[in-house]
């Protein structure tokens, strides 16, 4: 199967059955250079020691239970991995020097600036954190989704991230819309903290100002800065509010955004 520029060697426990049965035969014969490995069946792999077994590996995609999962950092060829594997042990302090797209479920260690110095495309779920120091000097970043856990927090970190083309993060309530004033590559800002998470304290249009920018949602926002500010900017086409509370001021900022849609949804 090909994903992208890859071809994938597709591996289900339970169609295929234990990996030890054949697999590192099947990816050297099918001259693969990804994998895509799935438990069932009634297996799931003990470790993922193996993964050293398979020449030129670019692509992994795990998704199992796998406490003792480590292995899969240690393959600096990798360009693109998700490892959606519950596994809470720290990232060991290595270099994946090749690493492009990463999908990783929390757990401590996360440097990425000095683990994944190429990496453009990071989704993390299940976020603990309550800032972005994570992120500090990760100038290649182009995309950022956090998934957090119905904290709230900062973004401090994300300044430093440059390159950022597209940044969403959920369930996450933000303390402070200021760090993204540095990004003036952005083209699309999601910032969605549905209730049960405390609402945002301080979003300023101000702060999302980049010409480039073409879609901004924000949900529950106690107050809005600034509004009237994103009237200036050329390629903003879309505004989505959900949740947010407006002030007649609001109100009369968002009707002067004739180029843009925008879309209240229970707003008031």
């Amino acid at each position: 199967m090909s994903v992208g520029e890859y071809r994938v060697l597709q591996w289900s426990g339970g169609f295929d059955g234990d990996w030890a049965a054949g697999g590192v035969d099947r990816y050297r014969e099918g001259e693969f250079d990804g994998l895509s490995l799935y438990s069932g069946g009634g297996w799931t792999p003990g470790d993922l020691e193996f993964l050293g077994e398979l020449p030129g590996l670019r692509y992994l995609d795990v998704n199992a239970r796998v406490s003792k999962d480590l292995a899969a950092f240690q393959l600096d060829g990798l360009e693109a991995l998700t490892l959606v594997t519950g596994s809470r042990r720290a990232v060991p302090d290595v270099v994946q020097s090749s690493l492009r797209t990463l999908c990783l479920t929390d757990r401590p260690g996360i440097a990425v600036a000095g683990i994944w110095p190429a990496l453009e495309r990071l989704r993390l779920g299940g976020w603990r954190g309550s800032d972005l120091e994570f992120l500090r000097g990760a100038e290649r970043l182009s995309s950022v989704q956090l998934e957090g856990r119905r904290q709230k927090g900062g973004l401090a970190g994300i300044e430093t991230c440059r390159s950022l083309v597209e940044f969403t993060s959920i369930n996450y309530s933000i303390e402070d819309s200021a760090p993204m004033r540095e990004l003036q590559k952005l083209r699309e800002v999601k910032l969605m903290a549905a209730p049960p998470t405390h609402p945002h304290r301080r979003i300023s249009g101000a702060d999302l100002a980049a010409a480039t920018l073409e879609k901004i949602w924000i949900s529950n926002a106690d107050r809005l800065e600034d509004i009237d500010v994103l009237s200036a900017l050329p390629r903003l086409r879309n505004l989505r509010l959900v949740h947010c509370h407006l002030t007649a001021e609001d109100t009369r900022a968002l009707a002067a955004l004739t180029r843009t849609k925008v879309e209240l949804i229970d707003s008031r």
